[in-house]
């Protein structure tokens, strides 16, 4: 009886964590990018960038080889962005705020990855998007 009230505790805990999640779509998450000063221009690799990393899903995490974790939408590291026993943190925000559906910080994070290293930050863009055929976004305007 004990062991099906934790599970019964831990899935309510699960689905409390999941339910502020969100899959964008792709126009949405561009008109909110451009609405929050991304670039048009550049648009078309952020949506590729996204869709590879976590599929516009709020709530991926992946976790690497070398031990460090990629959180969100934009699927950024906890080695030198977030909140972890690494210590960098440079965005000065908590990994778990990256996974919910309150984008506001993960735009603001992004853009300091993106001023320090473009997009080459991210491994996902390197692979599957620099070069390549990118999504159009011209319909979402």
């Amino acid at each position: 009886m004990k062991n099906l009230n934790a599970l019964t505790v831990l899935l309510f805990l699960t689905f409390l964590a999941v339910s502020h999640a969100k899959v964008y779509g792709k126009c949405e998450l561009a008109r909110i990018m451009q609405n929050n000063g991304f670039p048009r221009e550049q648009l078309r690799d952020w949506m590729c960038l996204v869709q590879n990393e976590s599929g516009f899903n709020t709530s991926a995490i992946n976790h690497n080889r070398r031990g460090t974790i990629d959180y969100g939408l934009f699927q950024i590291n906890n080695r030198y962005w977030c909140d972890s026993s690494y210590g960098a943190n440079d965005c000065n925000i908590t990994c778990k705020s990256l996974l919910d559906d309150d984008i506001a910080n993960d735009l603001q994070c992004v853009k300091l990855i993106y001023k320090r290293h473009k997009f080459t930050a991210w491994v996902a863009w390197n692979k599957k998007c620099q070069g390549k055929a990118l999504p159009t976004v011209s319909e979402c305007f």
